[in-house]
This record gives C-alpha cells, sequence and structure tokens, in this order.
C-alpha cells in the first residue's frame, strides 16, 4: 500500500523522527529502554518511508533488472516487517519495564527472541501475499484466505504488544511522579494502544468473516491501515521526545537544578573563594555530572562557607523568611568575607553563636533551602564588593574547585 498522506506531510514527519533519532542516539542511549526506544522509531521511519511514493520509484530504479509493479507490490508488503519489528521493540520496552534489573546481555538475548518473531510474522505476510503481488494487487483488493492469514500473523503480535504498552502507561500513570506534560501524553498513548487492541480482534475476525461470506474488504485500497501506521509514529516519537527534551535541558542547563545552580553561582564563588578548602572534590576532567549533583554539592559547599564565616560576622538577628532580615543577613556575611580576605582574626564565639549558625544554614526543607539561597544571591550580588588583594586570593589557591576538573561548574 502507497500511504495517501501528501508529501510535504510525510517528508516534515521523516525529517522530525530522523531528528529525534539522532539526538535519543546522542543524548538518550544510556540503558536498554533509551536503546529499544530509539530502535523502534528507527524501523517505524523505514516501514512509513517504504510506503512513500517517492521512496518506492527510488527502488524501482535500483532493482531496474525486475518489474516495476512487481518490486513495488514486494515493497508494500515488506514495509510491514519494520513495523513487525517496532512493535516488538516496544514490546520490548514493556517487558523491561516490568524487570528493569535484567542486565543488558539478558535483554538483548530476549528482543533477539521477539526479532525473530517479527521476521517469522513477515515471512508469512509474504507468503500469504504472493496471489496478490501476482494478480498485481494489494492484500485487501485481492482478499481471500491470504489476506485473513496476513491479518492474523499481524495483528497477533500487534495485540500482545498494544496490551503490554497499555499496562506499562497505567503504571506510569500511577506512579505519580509525572509532570502534566508527561501525563497528557501518557493518556493520549494509552487511548490510541486501546484503540489498536481492539482493533487487532476486530480486523482478523471481519476478514474471516466476509472471506466466509465472499464479500469484498472494507478498505481495498488499504489506506486506513497505512494512516493508523503514520498516526503510530507520530504518537511513539510524541512519547519519546519527552526524555529527549529534558535531555537537552540538562545539557544546556536550563532544567529545574540547572537554574538553581546558575542563579545561586555568585554567591558560591565568593564564598569559596575564602575557603578553597570547603569544596568537594570534582571528577576528573570530560566527565559529565548531572546538574542534581551539581546543585548538592553546591548548597553543601555554602552551608559550610555560611557556618565558617558566621565567626566573622557582626552580631545581629538570625536570618528569617523576611526579605529585609535576609537582606541584613548578606550585609553581615559580606562584611565576614571582607575581615576574611583581610586577614583579620575571627573574634571570640558569643554564647548562642553555634546554635545561630545552624538556624542560618538549616531550612525546614530542600526546596525552602533554594529559595533562600537563590535570594540571597540575587541580593548578594548588590551589596558585596569584593576586598581583593593581588594574590592573595587568586585561583591558584583553588586548584580544580572551580567546576569538572578546574573550570567552573558547567551551568
Amino acid at each position: 500500500m502507497t500511504s495517501a498522506i501528501p508529501g510535504i506531510i510525510q517528508w516534515t514527519t521523516f525529517v522530525f523522527v530522523a531528528t529525534v533519532i539522532v539526538g535519543r542516539h546522542i543524548l538518550v542511549d544510556q540503558t536498554p529502554m533509551d536503546h529499544l526506544g530509539t530502535r523502534a522509531l528507527v524501523f517505524g521511519l523505514v516501514c512509513d518511508m517504504l510506503r512513500n511514493d517517492a521512496v518506492q520509484h527510488v527502488i524501482v530504479g535500483v532493482c531496474w533488472v525486475f518489474d516495476d509493479a512487481y518490486v513495488i507490490n514486494v515493497v508494500r508488503q515488506a514495509s510491514f516487517g519494520p513495523l513487525l519489528l517496532s512493535i516488538m521493540c516496544i514490546y520490548g520496552m514493556a517487558r523491561f519495564a516490568f524487570s528493569p534489573d535484567d542486565d543488558l546481555p539478558t535483554v538483548r538475548r530476549r528482543q533477539r527472541r521477539y526479532d525473530a518473531v517479527a521476521l517469522a510474522a513477515t515471512a508469512v505476510i509474504l507468503a500469504a501475499g504472493t496471489p496478490a503481488r501476482a494478480h498485481n494487487m494489494l492484500i485487501d483488493e485481492y482478499h481471500g484466505w491470504g489476506a485473513a492469514i496476513v491479518w492474523i500473523a499481524y495483528y497477533s503480535v500487534l495485540a500482545v504488544s498494544s496490551l503490554s504498552i497499555i499496562n506499562m502507561m497505567i503504571g506510569e500513570l500511577r506512579s505519580g511522579d509525572n509532570t502534566g506534560r508527561e501525563i497528557a501524553i501518557y493518556i493520549v498513548v494509552l487511548g490510541y494502544f486501546g484503540y489498536l487492541t481492539i482493533e487487532s480482534i476486530y480486523v482478523p475476525v471481519d476478514t474471516v468473516i466476509s472471506v466466509l461470506a465472499d464479500s469484498a474488504a472494507r478498505d481495498p485500497s488499504m489506506q486506513f491501515k497505512a494512516l493508523t501506521a503514520f498516526v503510530a509514529l507520530i504518537a511513539g516519537t510524541a512519547i519519546l521526545t519527552v526524555p529527549l527534551i529534558g535531555a537537552v535541558l540538562v545539557r544546556i542547563g536550563w532544567d529545574r537544578p540547572g537554574r538553581y545552580c546558575r542563579r545561586i553561582r555568585p554567591l558560591w564563588r565568593d564564598l569559596t573563594d575564602a575557603y578553597p578548602e570547603v569544596v568537594l572534590e570534582r571528577p576528573a576532567t570530560g566527565t559529565s555530572v548531572d546538574s542534581i549533583s551539581q546543585l548538592h554539592r553546591m548548597t553543601m559547599e555554602i552551608r559550610d562557607c555560611l557556618v565558617r564565616l558566621n565567626r566573622y560576622a557582626p552580631e545581629g538577628r538570625a536570618v528569617g523568611s523576611g526579605r529585609d532580615q535576609l537582606c541584613g543577613y548578606a550585609h553581615r556575611i559580606s562584611a565576614a568575607v571582607v575581615a576574611k580576605q583581610r586577614g583579620q582574626l575571627p573574634p571570640p564565639p558569643a554564647p548562642g553563636r553555634a546554635e545561630q549558625a545552624a538556624h542560618t544554614t538549616q531550612r525546614r526543607d530542600l526546596e525552602a533551602e533554594l529559595n533562600q539561597l537563590v535570594e540571597l544571591s540575587r541580593i548578594w550580588r548588590r551589596v558585596h564588593q569584593p576586598c581583593r588583594r593581588p594574590g592573595l586570593f587568586a585561583k591558584r589557591h583553588r586548584p580544580g574547585v572551580d567546576g569538572l576538573g578546574g573550570a567552573e561548574p558547567a551551568l
């Protein structure tokens, strides 16, 4: 079957899917689930491209020694092969979701068995479609028992995979750890695969009944089946784009932890200039670090610096949630940093100073602490005037502490 979808829509979709595939291969290829998802997209793309009129004519030009009509019919029927392989990749993802502790060799062995099932079903489709090819007709156009065998072979694989995907989507929705966008996508995919499950039962039964009644197929041009496969490609790409978008945001520092890191960076930099020894050991150069770990380290290092600087801070009220209290605290810490940089010794500890330090650096929860540090850093840029003495607090005193392997954090 050749898709009746306009060529501009097909090729726009093909380019988008290919872009997602490349992006996932670069940024989202750490787990077997990632690999299977990308593989499913590749096979889905190949399937729909084989049903594109321009691609079919290119293949005819390459296979010029064979009859043109015969080549096109072979390509049309063979397009079910990549589609079945894509379905089995999705089924493999569902199986892995229920047994995530399986090692990579186990996942690969299991997936090879699923691929063998898909190839076997493709062989059945090509064999059962031989009469249709001989008469230069589509499977449903020729109809007969060959069509019944084709749809039983194809839809049995689709039904099993669709039910697995439905279970996986229900599990994701029940987890409760999803964004609104992810929930919307899961619901759409759940509805789509629910429809595919119903279709997987209806089409083979309807085909057998029509063959027994010696009546024509409902869709002899098979345009609706081509549309279903095309929509499946779009739906699959949509759901697999979600982790890619997340990976891109992390890479460019636009995810939520990355934004926190950027906002507290001025405060972190000035405080760790005063106390470079509090900076935790960084991974080797070239080792990627996720923004969550980076934010955790920066928060700990700022907290440690504030505890130490509290010995220099002039007496005053402890920092609270109010903006005025936070502004006053920023002024006191700024004065403490300047005193530390000038080499002044801290005054003798006053009673209750340890309790004040604990109060200034511990919050009700991580979210409250991060919000406080972001606000403190914003005020800090306005109130702090560094007092630097050449050569005394240069970055040579902070080897490898300004980021990953000697550079500042990649925020």
